[in-house]
């Protein structure tokens, strides 16, 4: 697994800058044509994991993606989840924290994208622009993407769903898809080390778009926590 994992950091480092020296003329383009490159990149790293870590992956559930804009809510394990939603959910975007802009390339890209990134310190007024830029994708058609527990957690680990997604959900007033997640068994968290396995993404039925405050962050957790249980 050590060795494995080595080779596959080397391959996906090596794929990332060529993929993103390769689409640098994308960048002066719209970004709906830059979304298929960075579709490819997530494939190809599916295929690292398969081939070089013995890492398969399915998704359940695909059939309760909707046409229409929804907030994507989350389990968060590994980085995994992260390509994975992207990949699948058509015209997504993640809400983020804001140093992933930083990183060479790769934070290019996704400003171009137009992803939200969100400054943990920023307080009230950083939530207040969160809220509008979420508002303003959703009209433009975007579905939002959001780890409501802000980190990743250990398979088993208890729980811990902050309110914030539930602001979003009342501002944009979309259903909420629910998403859990075992991810966390292949791909730990701190280690770089990937352990062979099956990755199951479990995308559940949407819950509506017009849930009272204090019902819909017990809903959601329950929702997710039980259908994690069940796969990992």
């Amino acid at each position: 697994m050590y060795v494995r994992s080595i080779l596959f950091y080397l391959l996906l480092s090596t794929w990332t800058l060529f993929l993103g020296i390769v689409c640098i003329p994308y960048l002066f383009l719209s970004s709906m044509y830059l979304r298929q490159s960075v579709r490819l990149w997530i494939k190809g790293i599916f295929f690292l994991l398969k081939n070089v870590c013995n890492i398969t992956h399915e998704i359940r559930g695909l059939e309760h993606i909707p046409a229409h804009s929804v907030l994507v809510v989350s389990k968060h394990q590994s980085a995994f989840e992260t390509f994975a939603l992207f990949y699948y959910i058509p015209k997504s975007l993640f809400i983020h924290k804001k140093q992933l802009f930083w990183i060479p390339i790769f934070g290019q890209y996704l400003k171009k994208i137009n992803m939200i990134s969100i400054d943990r310190a920023g307080g009230a007024t950083t939530m207040r622009a969160v809220l509008k830029k979420s508002k303003r994708r959703v009209s433009d058609g975007f579905s939002i993407i959001i780890f409501p527990e802000g980190t990743r957690k250990k398979p088993g680990a208890d729980p811990d769903y902050k309110s914030g997604f539930v602001g979003i959900y009342k501002e944009i007033q979309t259903p909420i898809l629910p998403v859990a997640v075992n991810s966390g068994y292949c791909w730990p968290k701190h280690t770089f080390i990937k352990k062979p396995g099956h990755i199951i993404i479990q995308i559940m039925k949407s819950l509506p778009a017009n849930l009272e405050r204090i019902v819909v962050l017990k809903k959601v957790q329950t929702t997710i926590e039980d259908a994690t249980n069940k796969i990992i």
